[in-house]
């Protein structure tokens, strides 16, 4: 929980009895901390003691072989879900979705999607996320209506990952259908990763300009992810009087941030406006600027619920 891995191996080894909960507690410390080639080990050897698996045990080890993202692993731990008997369990499909997709095996995961007797929002969520995150946008747009025949009601996640699917597939009017159906069909309040998510979409299909209207629109005030996409997008299409326009407001809502002010002039150097690049770099010294700093996160694993 607090990162001390040393201190977790040093209780788990003087534990005399050692029980599923200890062996999970273990694997889960290993995975957490960036060591999943040592939580597999560690579950190899709870094995050859005799220590039989529980579903919470193989829901850690399918989150494990996840992070690793190799597909030969993600096989060899679906068999072995199988042969345990786990293969029935929901949340356990449901995990083993998600990994197959994540390691990039999308064949397995539409097979173990398909070879489900019950499904839960988070199968359909898993199994679309999957199809999205690989660029099958129209197969997502199919596994969605096929969801939503089923009886089962959107919400905001879902939309969110269809706006993504329609973005990676290039799909502008059905990324706009959804956006739009949240406030007007559903009731939802969209979030700042919808907003972002729709400003992504548009750039992508080369409408720049239709991105900064939609920015300057929205009721939220958008944040520097959505700022430098549109930055991004801009640059790369050409439309550098666009993308200085943008960077003024970036500058304005986060005026000490160094790194516009070193966008802005990387922007003018790319083509050859050095007097300008001279005159942001004046303007970053006189005023107080705040560097960037190495930043340090850590992400609090989510657990699936039913």
């Amino acid at each position: 929980m607090f990162g001390d891995l040393d201190a977790a191996e040093k209780v788990f080894d003087n534990l005399r009895n050692k029980n599923i909960v200890s062996w999970t507690s273990m694997i889960n410390a290993y995975g957490d901390n960036g060591h999943p080639n040592e939580a597999l080990d560690l579950f190899e050897e709870m094995e050859a003691v005799g220590e039989r698996p529980d579903e919470v045990m193989m829901l850690a080890v399918i989150s494990v072989c996840t992070k690793l993202g190799r597909s030969d692993i993600g096989e060899w731990i679906h068999e072995y879900v199988v042969r345990c008997g786990f293969g029935e369990s929901v949340r356990v499909a449901n995990a083993l979705i998600d990994m197959h997709s994540k390691c990039g095996n999308m064949e397995k995961a539409c097979s173990t999607f398909d070879g489900m007797t019950r499904r839960t929002l988070v199968t359909w969520t898993a199994m679309i996320q999957g199809l999205a995150l690989h660029g099958h946008g129209r197969a997502a747009l199919t596994r969605f209506s096929q969801m939503q025949r089923e009886g089962f009601r959107l919400d905001e996640v879902v939309v969110l990952i269809m706006i993504n699917a329609c973005s990676h597939a290039g799909l502008v009017e059905e990324g706009k259908h959804f956006f739009r159906s949240m406030a007007e069909e559903h009731g939802m309040e969209p979030w700042m990763e919808h907003y972002g998510s729709m400003v992504d979409l548009l750039c992508r299909a080369g409408l720049v300009n239709e991105a900064l209207d939609f920015v300057m629109n929205m009721p939220l005030k958008p944040d520097a992810v959505i700022w430098r996409t549109l930055v991004a997008a801009c640059r790369n299409q050409g439309n550098v009087n666009l993308a200085a326009e943008v960077l003024d407001c970036m500058m304005e809502m986060e005026p000490e941030d160094s790194g516009n002010y070193v966008l802005k002039s990387n922007l003018h150097a790319m083509i050859g406006d050095w007097q300008s690049v001279q005159e942001v770099r004046s303007s970053m010294s006189c005023k107080k600027v705040a560097k960037t700093q190495p930043a340090h996160s850590y992400v609090q694993p989510t657990t699936m619920s039913m």
